[in-house]
């Protein structure tokens, strides 16, 4: 069983969905663990005191990612905190998807670029300048990058970017250790627009094309967060997992 003791790990946007998921796996794996939101500090608290229950230590910490002083500001809480950083996970993200390119606004594209990609790039920029020698970073991004379908161009386009700097951060940090990935999940139930309820049809749909005839779960995404954080990993870095159930998207 992976071994998180005596580690401080970073997640943005934990209160919910993935991020909350991730969060809640390494408390049980004994991380510090700082969960980040933008508004709901009910659910974020609600987050922590999960993490407790599991025996693990964690504070909620406000930043909005799409501003770059939160950004750092959620850095140095964390640090004031715990003293260090082990792992850094870029999760925090908004859907906009079946938008064809010439409905999209110039106010979606601000809104999905500034929390999807400036912040991805700023919280990855951060992690790099604090986390610890021999740390984990992990960027969660979206299996529609992999395989382009209509009505995703700005969702797409705006997790595509974070990749690359994760390819290139591998390069920059490997020297310390440093693993950097990215967890690419495809349609997951409990996150993003799927948080409430998943339509009949579409679970149709994706028992048409997925060889696993299922949606993934958050679950499924920590199961790929505890690998890329845990020692198993040490030597894997620039890659990006697909989770997917052995589909293309």
């Amino acid at each position: 069983m992976t071994d998180l003791k005596n580690k401080t790990a970073l997640i943005t946007g934990s209160a919910r969905g993935i991020g909350k998921a991730i969060a809640e796996r390494y408390g049980a794996l004994g991380a510090n663990v700082v969960v980040n939101y933008a508004r709901d500090e009910a659910r974020a608290k609600e987050t922590v005191e999960a993490i407790k229950h599991l025996g693990g230590t964690a504070i909620a910490v406000q930043a909005d990612v799409s501003k770059v002083a939160d950004i750092e500001r959620l850095f140095a809480a964390s640090l004031e905190k715990f003293g260090r950083l082990d792992i850094v996970v870029a999760n925090a993200g908004v859907e906009l998807v079946d938008c064809p390119l010439v409905d999209v606004s110039e106010a979606d594209f601000d809104r999905l670029f500034g929390i999807n990609t400036k912040g991805a790039f700023f919280t990855l920029q951060n992690a790099a300048r604090h986390i610890a020698d021999n740390g984990r970073i992990i960027y969660v991004g979206s299996s529609n990058t992999a395989y382009a379908l209509p009505g995703y161009a700005l969702y797409g386009g705006s997790k595509i970017a974070p990749q690359f700097v994760v390819q290139v951060l591998a390069k920059e940090l490997g020297a310390r250790g440093i693993a950097v990935n990215s967890i690419l999940p495809t349609a997951i139930s409990g996150a993003g627009i799927f948080t409430e309820k998943v339509q009949p049809e579409f679970m149709e749909f994706i028992k048409s094309f997925r060889p696993m005839p299922r949606m993934g779960t958050v679950d499924d995404v920590a199961n790929a967060a505890e690998y890329l954080a845990s020692e198993l990993s040490a030597f894997v870095s620039g890659q990006h997992l697909l989770v997917s159930g052995g589909a293309p998207a």
